[in-house]
């Protein structure tokens, strides 16, 4: 049977019958139509082929576009690794066509090309070692492609192959199918970084691609806020229009639209996102991965992300948090990579090279392991260092352990003890020029453009772009990435280091006078080149002005992107932002301008800690008693009456409620409290004052006027300037303070407000307020799965938004619950755990949950824990003149004692009648009748069982609403047991 001789043209090798491109044993991939242009060009050597000509023979019965012979002309030139200005192979002619200039031979299909012995195969990664972790993770793939999405971590130390392995697995799976696999990279450099910056990244690099038009009709869509952060893939008039969707954004709308997003992109074909180094990423980036995570939704969905564990911890990222939470709901995965094996090493070898040479590697991967310890991207290095010198490997077979040794050492190479040391010695073999084309990309980040390079270096970029081309073809270092387009029309190829340790060693080369003049030049030229849209960018212009010593510029786009944060309610990240601009701004000599600057910071940052860290916190302290002084400072301006609310709130969670209640009063008699939208706050602040120390009347009398008071539109504005929405706040204490003066429907009716109020705000701190105070209500009315399931709605928005204090409160709340459905140990570990997250100055909610645990405590027997946990209830509730749930912590009290015995009857009568005090005295007849029953239990059986029955009686017949409840319940029933004649009685009751 006769075949078509193939077409040699070295390095490379067409083959016409099966439509393939050979580079050696490497198969270079291209489209059929971009291989039949070549094989076209091919079979004419040295002749002018027209565009036309070109468009007749390729595309003969169809309507194409007349640049489709220019687009396939650039695919070739990229698979044959070329240069349009100085070409190997196609040259063009400008105007008229394209000229095959390469010398072409034929040679008969059968006839071997292969390289010989000890030439190198192609450049691409090689991966030994990993083909247990690789099944596995094509295990979990074969899970997604049937609709059950997967998130995967994949983990290993720096250099351990991570990017390798994953690059493997998306190979493979790119040859089964129409996959669409996103990539996006976390930058160590700029800090926290933008909000989603790898994911939107990864969206931008599909949306960039061919079939990229329908991600951009999905997006538009399902998520409009997303692609208005996308200009690349929008016109001037797309982008105008959806910076509109911006207005008002919030955290919770942006997930709830890209999860929507990336499970309608997922329902039209399998999508895998790569996040790489999640060590560094931004937090708004967990909670995306969290969010997608805990949807039930079918989806063929994959997120794979890389991190450094030992960078993880030593940081105390919040990665780990998140991660241990998923994995307690199973709903991700984790793949830990190890160090190679002597056995890998020889495998390594074996697979550089084109002959089976197994044996003669044995003991070169002897004496590469041991240096190495295994690391991969170490043993690369290394190889790579000794293959320069093409006479090291001839006496491969014959030279022993020692010898190797020695050659080591004649390399200089036995000294090497680190994967720098050994890039270090890699970097000294380039040409200066590449060196510092490198040196200068190490300064515009992890993945770079030619035109910052060749605005660092003040060199022509067609330079720049040529010299990372050749280290790209050759695998040194960088690979190139595509083109980019700046606002301003630049265009220009961008490029990404092989490895983040690549940059590093690169800057730290670099003195720190040339780290300076290099960040300036890099910083104007992208400020410029921006314009307005410099918002686009501005943590990369922040921190390239801070680290080019320019404090003015630096803040002024710290700021810029901590607004941008926030306003997607990426509470870290924002607070992080404005926290690198102020510690700039103490750095500049004082003065009235300055302390503006300082003011507006300040009461920025506030609520972006509050939400991050607490109330009680000494960074929220420091930010509002700064704010109050610079306010105070500067005459009383409108920025004052925030700074006082924020130091009320401080105080308040603090308990130090006489500082509280009067910063409290100054905000009432504050000249900007005569605006109805500030005297909400005021009198929320009263109201909520009033309600810790157990003035309930007074409490519901400011709460209901805030309630009035509120406004929706004009008060939306201000969550971020006060933290809290003040419509949400005063509901919610509205809520607790009905219940606790006995009107337990009107108290559930005001909360789901609260709730509903909070959801259309869309705000992570005030849905979780809202949420809380829902649970511990649902947890005062008995109503133990509600509860529950309050507490675990606000455990996700804690995780999600970093809410520590939230978190711990809603532990405790689910530990409570749990202990009550039977699973006591379960339980009280939880509730511990929930107090423990307390921080130190935080004493507010404290004795509330003291009171849970000690009542789990109780119905496991262990009472003298018990006992103990309320003795510090009560001394919290003394020092901090804390009253609100002191009747109850007194009844809890009485209620241990009496379990422990009939000694014990008269301690507890008394703190019985105690717990009835307090509460007749505060009007909160929820605690009297709580109070009431457990003292009519310790007398039913005594002489003063008709006092009992008088009592109960009495605070039964004053409710008229929440008859229903189980504590109206159990009182009810109690009182008819009490009315039964006493021979009718059984002869134990438990208490």
């Amino acid at each position: 049977m006769s075949t078509e001789p193939h077409r040699l043209f070295p390095p490379f090798r067409l083959d016409p019958l099966n439509a393939q491109l050979w580079r050696g044993d490497q198969e270079v991939k291209l489209r059929r139509k971009t291989f039949d242009v070549l094989l076209y060009l091919v079979d004419r050597p040295g002749q002018l082929v027209t565009k036309a000509a070109l468009l007749d023979a390729i595309w003969p019965d169809v309507t194409v576009s007349d640049t489709m012979p220019a687009t396939c002309v650039a695919e070739l030139r990229k698979a044959l690794g070329e240069e349009k200005r100085t070409a190997r192979f196609i040259e063009t002619v400008h105007g008229r066509g394209y000229r095959f200039i390469a010398k072409a031979s034929t040679v008969p299909a059968g006839v071997s090309t292969h390289k010989p012995p000890f030439m190198q195969k192609g450049f691409k990664p090689i991966m030994v070692g990993r083909e247990p972790e690789l099944a596995q993770l094509q295990r979990w793939y074969s899970q997604v492609i049937e609709g059950q999405r997967q998130v995967v971590f994949i983990v290993g130390e720096a250099g351990i192959g991570k990017t390798t392995f994953v690059q493997a697995f998306l190979d493979s799976i790119a040859q089964e199918g129409s996959v669409r696999v996103g990539r996006g990279q976390c930058v160590d450099q700029y800090g926290t970084g933008e909000p989603y910056m790898p994911v939107l990244e990864a969206l931008g690099r599909l949306g960039q691609e061919p079939g990229g038009d329908r991600l951009v009709e999905v997006l538009n869509r399902f998520a409009p806020t997303w692609l208005a952060q996308m200009p690349a893939l929008l016109c001037r008039e797309e982008r105008v229009r959806l910076q509109s969707e911006m207005q008002g954004v919030t955290q919770q709308r942006m997930l709830r639209e890209v999860t929507e997003a990336l499970e309608a992109l997922a329902a039209e074909a399998p999508l895998a996102l790569l996040l790489e180094d999640l060590q560094w990423t931004d937090f708004s980036t967990l909670e995306l991965i969290s969010a997608v995570a805990r949807r039930n939704e079918l989806a063929r969905l994959l997120i794979v992300g890389t991190y450094r564990p030992v960078e993880m911890l030593a940081n105390n990222h919040p990665l780990g948090k998140m991660k241990q939470e998923l994995e307690l709901h199973r709903l991700c995965q984790e793949l830990r990579l190890k160090l190679l094996t002597e056995g890998n090493v020889v495998d390594y070898l074996a697979k550089r090279f084109t002959s089976d040479l197994s044996r003669r590697f044995d003991t070169l991967a002897a004496v590469i392991h041991a240096r190495t310890d295994g690391n991969p991207l170490f043993m690369v290095n290394m190889v790579d260092y000794l293959l320069v010198d093409p006479g090291v490997l001839v006496n491969l077979r014959e030279m022993s352990e020692a010898g190797w040794a020695e050659t080591l050492r004649a390399y200089g190479l036995d000294a090497l003890r680190s994967i720098r040391q050994m890039i270090e010695r890699n970097l000294e073999r380039l040409k200066p020029q590449e060196q510092t084309v490198l040196e200068g990309a190490s300064i515009a980040g992890a993945e770079f453009s030619s035109a910052s390079v060749a605005a660092a270096l003040e060199c022509p970029q067609n330079e720049v772009e040529a010299c990372c081309e050749r280290l790209s073809r050759r695998e040194q270092f960088v690979s190139e990435q595509g083109p980019i387009t700046w606002p301003d029309g630049t265009v220009a190829t961008s490029f990404r280091f092989h490895h983040a340790l690549y940059q590093e060693v690169l800057y730290g080369r670099l003195s720190a006078g040339r780290q300076v003049q290099l960040h300036r030049r890099i910083a104007m030229r992208e400020e410029a080149a921006y314009g307005d849209r410099a918002g686009e960018v501005a943590t990369e212009l922040a921190n390239h002005y801070r680290r080019a010593n320019d404090k003015q510029k630096a803040i002024q786009y710290f700021q810029l992107a901590g607004q941008r944060a926030v306003a997607r309610g990426a509470m870290i990240e924002g607070e992080r932002h404005f926290a690198g601009a102020l510690e700039l701004l103490s750095e500049l000599p004082e003065d009235v301008e300055r302390d503006r600057r300082e003011l507006e910071l300040q009461l920025a940052v506030g609520p972006a800690l509050i939400a991050v860290k607490g109330w009680a916190t000494s960074e929220t302290e420091r930010a509002y008693t700064r704010a109050r002084e610079l306010g105070e400072r500067l005459g009383d301006p409108p920025e004052l009456f925030p700074a006082l609310f924020g130091m009320w709130a401080m105080y308040l969670d603090r308990g130090e409620f006489l500082m509280a209640s009067e910063l409290a009063k100054q905000l009432l008699e504050a000249r900007s409290a005569q605006n109805p939208v500030l005297l909400a706050y005021a009198q929320l602040a009263r109201g909520v004052t009033s309600f810790w120390i157990g003035k309930f009347l007074t409490a519901r009398e400011y709460l209901e006027s805030a309630i009035t008071l509120y406004d929706p539109e004009r008060h939306r504005p201000l969550i971020y300037r006060f933290g809290y929405d003040a419509g949400v706040a005063s509901l919610a204490y509205a809520a607790w303070t009905l219940w606790l003066l006995g009107y337990s429907d009107q108290a559930l009716k005001r909360s789901h407000e609260a709730l509903a109020l909070a959801q259309g705000l869309s705000h992570p701190l005030n849905l979780a307020h809202a949420e809380l105070f829902l649970g511990v209500l649902r947890q005062y009315r008995r109503e133990v799965s509600a509860a529950q399931e309050n507490a675990e709605s606000v455990i996700a928005y804690s995780v999600k938004h970093g809410l520590t204090d939230y978190w711990g409160w809603a532990t405790g709340l689910r530990g409570w619950a749990v202990a009550q459905m039977g699973l006591s140990e379960e339980g009280i570990t939880q509730q511990r755990d929930g107090l423990a997250a307390f921080s130190a100055t935080e004493v507010l909610l404290r004795p509330y949950f003291l009171c849970l645990l000690a009542e789990t405590w109780r119905a496991e027997g262990r009472l003298d824990d018990g006992l103990n946990a309320l003795m510090e209830a009560l001394a919290d509730a003394d020092e901090h003149d804390l009253r609100f749930y002191e009747a109850e912590t007194h009844r809890l009290k009485g209620e241990l004692l009496s379990k422990q015995g009939d000694s014990n009857a008269s301690e507890a009568q008394s703190c019985f009648e105690r717990a009835i005090e307090i509460a007749r005295t505060q009007s909160a007849k929820s605690l009297e009748l709580r109070a009431t029953m457990s003292l009519a239990r310790l007398h039913r059986n005594t002489d003063r069982r008709g006092d009992a029955r008088a009592m109960l009686a009495e605070i039964c017949g004053w409710f008229t609403e929440g008859l229903d409840t189980s504590t109206l319940r159990e009182a009810n029933a109690l009182l008819d047991e009490l009315n039964r004649p006493s021979s009718a009685r059984p002869s134990r009751t438990k208490p």
